[in-house]
């Protein structure tokens, strides 16, 4: 959690497992809510959207573990703030205030804590009875608002720092000391997230019969969707 220095030179901190591990959680969970929102529940749309679900709750898992084996950045150690941080950084956001931290600051690790309870809470109430319906609606609603006002706080964030800084999950770099940098871009590891996440995601959308909205694994009992549910 080191504040942002005003002198140091780009420095690696998400490595390329905390970049395939955000980009597949954003886009399986963002794709969950599209087909979600904009197809016809007995359509294969809706399937697909299922589907999505359950691989953002992989990706889910992958950043739990990252939390526990990842980088230094990934930690949990580096991840949670107190309430009065958070709201102080808040505070100073809107008084556009330069204060900024090499890490995750206040604001989008309350965001990101926020949108990880929310994942396991949408594909929870997506596979109960029907009493959870409305719930799942609201919850999938929630994490629009959610992901809109994190995008709104990077495009503030950028202008307010006149920085790239959001940019840092493409190319893995901030603007920092050198001595707070990561040390190397554990490729091995990040290989296997990728050869972990695309077999996966293979084998979902092989595997599922669209007809009968069932997961067909091997040496498993079939696993059945609900057709009717949408939020």
């Amino acid at each position: 959690m080191s504040r942002y220095p005003s002198a140091g030179g780009w420095i690696l901190v998400w490595n390329i497992p905390a970049r395939i591990c955000h980009w597949g959680f954003s886009f399986s969970l963002i794709g969950s809510l599209l087909f979600g929102f904009y197809t016809d529940p007995e359509s294969d749309g809706f399937k697909v959207h299922m589907l999505c679900g359950v691989l953002s709750c992989w990706f889910l898992v992958a950043r739990i573990l990252l939390g526990f084996f990842g980088g230094r950045y990934l930690r949990w150690s580096q991840f949670f703030y107190g309430i009065r941080a958070t709201l102080k950084y808040l505070a100073d956001a809107l008084r556009w205030r330069k204060v900024d931290f090499v890490g995750l600051n206040p604001g989008s690790a309350a965001f990101a804590a926020a949108i990880y309870l929310a994942v396991p809470a949408l594909v929870w109430t997506g596979f109960v009875l029907e009493w959870a319906e409305s719930w799942h609606g609201w919850i999938a609603w929630g994490s629009v608002v959610l992901i809109g006002a994190h995008l709104l706080g990077l495009a503030l964030h950028a202008l307010r720092h006149r920085s790239v800084t959001p940019l840092a999950m493409i190319h893995g770099k901030v603007w920092g000391a050198d001595g707070d940098g990561l040390s190397h871009n554990a490729w091995r590891a990040g290989v296997a997230l990728a050869a972990v996440s695309i077999g996966l995601s293979l084998v979902l959308f092989w595997c599922f019969d669209f007809v009968s909205a069932t997961l067909r694994l091997p040496f498993i009992p079939e696993i059945g969707f609900p057709i009717m549910q949408k939020g």
